[in-house]
């Protein structure tokens, strides 16, 4: 019973990890579809948005397979309610990457708007692809450096702080380009941020769960 159990939490921290694989892939995928919308790319913007749909289901069908090892094994209810928490905020960094980049894909927005805010916007994506750089190395020190991962979670958490910094200077910049664009490229280009901001949120919320996990083994 003991050995199935050991196996099972081992399938388990696996599957963790290859979500967060995943979420990296989506993000770098992520950079590609802005980059094919800043140069005028609509094949790299339709191609990306394929790719970056793909790995949601993937994600969504993990997180499925998680749920289902959790609530299939003999583990205390206390680990139990972490890492569901922690498989929901993994998946729901999944949903707002997909979300972001069907909504800079739904229309061409004003090219004038796009050059205004085109360094900041890329300078917000590499913040959020540094954040899923660690939240896999959270993920694979999960299971033997508890403290580790903690302190990884930090970092992270450092990085939405700076990330909503971002976010405010984007919109401060969007708005001040009231008079000079469509109504619709504002409200469509709010609505890409407002997603990128809820990626780094996703991923700080999987480093509460980690400290709730750590909280919870402690005890």
């Amino acid at each position: 019973m003991i050995k199935i159990r050991i196996n099972k939490e081992e399938e388990l921290f696996n599957k963790l990890v290859k979500m967060g694989e995943d979420i990296k892939t989506a993000c770098e995928t992520l950079r590609q579809l802005f980059l094919g919308a800043i140069y005028n790319n609509e094949d790299a913007v339709s191609s990306n948005l394929v790719k970056i749909k793909t790995i949601t289901e993937k994600i969504a069908m993990a997180r499925e397979e998680i749920l289902e090892l959790l609530y299939g094994g003999a583990f205390l209810p206390d680990f139990k309610e972490a890492m569901v928490m922690l498989t929901q905020a993994l998946y729901h960094t999944s949903t707002s990457i997909k979300d972001s980049a069907r909504s800079l894909a739904s229309r061409k927005p004003s090219e004038k708007c796009i050059i205004t805010i085109r360094e900041s916007l890329l300078s917000y994506l590499s913040l959020i692809q540094e954040a899923s750089e660690k939240v896999i190395l959270m993920l694979s020190t999960l299971s033997r450096d508890m403290q580790e991962a903690l302190k990884v979670g930090r970092e992270i958490q450092m990085l939405e702080r700076a990330g909503d910094d971002m976010k405010d200077t984007l919109i401060t910049k969007l708005y001040e380009l009231e008079k000079e664009i469509d109504l619709i490229t504002i409200l469509q280009m709010r609505d890409v941020i407002f997603f990128l901001d809820d990626i780094l949120d996703s991923m700080e919320d999987a480093t509460l769960s980690v400290e709730i996990l750590y909280a919870t083994l402690k005890a």
